[in-house]
């Protein structure tokens, strides 16, 4: 029997859209059945010659006028055979639009912030490592020396104590430098400050406790004296070995500057702030300061400082403006503007590290917690005070000395050594 496709009611049927008719002539003209020529037993094949080639993507006009046509004709065609769904010719082929022009996908967010993190991740590498530059070139600048005492220490005590001294030595100064400082010609070195600070366990406030240097006090080895001659006498361990027994408290760390130190500490932050409720004249060393706020330096921070023949109250009036003008010092260095950029820190760390002598076991966590706890007192979150007196011009053999309070100053110390709260007035 002879095989004519069309006649096989095997033959595949077009599928259609729900609602769509199936007869040939109630289709639209796009879903008619191809003619019969164009099946094959596999299906659908599209005669040869008749592929369109690809065309120009349309203007919006052309587009435009495309969808206005289709709407003509499908108002003009009959209902039911219409394509809009009004007829049982259901919904038809949508109005042609615009296609999408081709163009690379869109760039993931996370790409943007993994490339945000890798960025970030330098930056702070790099602060890292100039920060840890300017620390250890700072470090690397003091000077170190031996002031562990040959005495026994007084024993265990509650927090620590770090000795801090500024030494009139002017063996680094030129002949110039002595007349322009008004240091004097005087050979050798004393203490011309000496302050303790007391740093409790567990992040207490701080204390700072100026030891006048005329303090009369024995001197291990040398009987009594000034305190000022044990470093003259015998150097820092000496110096340690005296502020041990005089206070009873152990000595965990010691630091040292000297006058031309000093005006090299002042000048790299550029001056100290201070503020003069009146104006002040030492004609012996040619201060001549105006009432009011103005920044220190050179040698009129110097001899601001050691200034005590213009002071009514000598020496002790003299500690009191060493305590406020260290604290300032202090302040000032240890500012976000100082120490958070590095470059800033190395310069000032390194001047500032070329000036000071510390103690073969004074550490850097010694020293950092001895300028937190200077910035902390500054702003008057520590106390600072002066060791008890009972007599500000006692008569020695030593010459006019200053006589503590023993019963106060006991009671002083021993608060220190126990972190007890301070029950003398400051």
């Amino acid at each position: 029997m002879p095989h004519n496709p069309e006649d096989d009611w095997t033959r595949p049927i077009p599928r259609s859209r729900r609602g769509e008719p199936i007869d040939d002539w109630e289709m639209p003209a796009k879903r008619r059945t191809p003619p019969a020529d164009q099946w094959d037993e596999g299906g659908w094949v599209e005669p040869r010659g008749r592929r369109e080639a690809p065309r120009d993507l349309p203007t919006d006009r052309q587009v435009q006028g495309e969808r206005a046509a289709y709407r003509s004709n499908e108002q003009r065609r009959p209902a039911g055979q219409r394509a809009g769904g009004q007829g049982p010719g259901g919904a038809g082929p949508r109005p042609p639009s615009r296609p999408r022009p081709p163009g690379p996908p869109p760039r993931r967010p996370r790409y943007k912030l993994r490339r945000f993190l890798v960025v970030f991740g330098i930056l702070v590498l790099a602060y890292v490592v100039a920060m840890i530059w300017a620390i250890g070139a700072s470090w690397g600048a003091i000077g170190r020396v031996d002031a562990t005492p040959d005495t026994p220490s007084p024993g265990d005590a509650s927090g620590k104590n770090i000795l801090m001294i500024g030494t009139d030595s002017r063996d680094d100064l030129t002949d110039e430098e002595r007349a322009e400082l008004k240091t004097g010609a005087v050979e050798g070195a004393r203490a011309d400050t000496i302050m303790l600070l007391h740093l409790p366990d567990g992040g207490g406030e701080p204390m700072l406790v100026s030891l006048p240097r005329d303090s009369y006090v024995e001197i291990p080895g040398f009987g009594f004296s000034k305190i000022n001659a044990a470093y003259a006498d015998g150097g820092a361990p000496l110096m340690v070995a005296t502020v041990e027994q005089a206070t009873g408290l152990p000595i965990d760390g010691y630091l040292e500057v000297g006058f031309d130190g000093f005006v090299d500490v002042v000048a790299a932050v550029g001056g100290v702030e201070m503020c003069l409720d009146e104006p002040i004249v030492e004609e012996r060393s040619d201060l001549d300061l105006p009432a009011g706020c103005q920044e220190l330096e050179g040698k009129d921070a110097l001899n601001y400082v050691r200034m005590r023949y213009a002071d009514p109250r000598g020496d002790l009036g003299r500690v009191e403006r060493q305590r406020e003008f260290l604290s300032s010092l202090v302040n000032k260095m240890t500012g976000p503007g100082t120490l958070f950029v590095p470059w800033n820190l190395h310069d000032a760390g390194t001047a500032t590290g070329s000036s000071l002598t510390i103690g073969d076991d004074t550490s850097m966590l010694d020293m950092y917690g001895a300028m937190q706890g200077m910035r902390s007192i500054s702003n008057g979150d520590g106390m600072s005070v002066t060791v008890p007196i009972a007599d500000a011009n006692y008569s020695t053999a030593a010459g006019s000395s200053v006589l503590w309070d023993e019963a106060g100053a006991a009671e002083l110390f021993n608060a220190l050594r126990t972190d007890s709260p301070l029950t003398i007035e400051p």
